[in-house]
């Protein structure tokens, strides 16, 4: 039984990142929001500030994204 747990624990960890990848902007967006409303709740300047840097890490990634650059082949 000791002998499986690592690769369970390796498939769950692998489909967790692979959903992760897959959803990526929503992912950041939602830290984004997450770290507005911790900014909002404590007064923490530097929430808002590393949520601003996300949101736009978040959109050039999706900017870059692929799917955008189909008419261009």
């Amino acid at each position: 039984m000791t002998k499986r747990a690592p690769l369970i624990r390796r498939k769950i960890l692998k489909s967790v990142w692979n959903f992760t990848i897959k959803y990526e902007f929503w992912f950041s967006i939602l830290v984004t929001v997450g770290l507005y409303v911790g900014e909002y709740r404590t007064g923490e300047m530097w929430m808002g500030n590393l949520a601003l840097l996300l949101f736009l890490l978040a959109t050039t990634r999706l900017a870059m994204h692929p799917m955008w650059k189909k008419n261009e082949e």
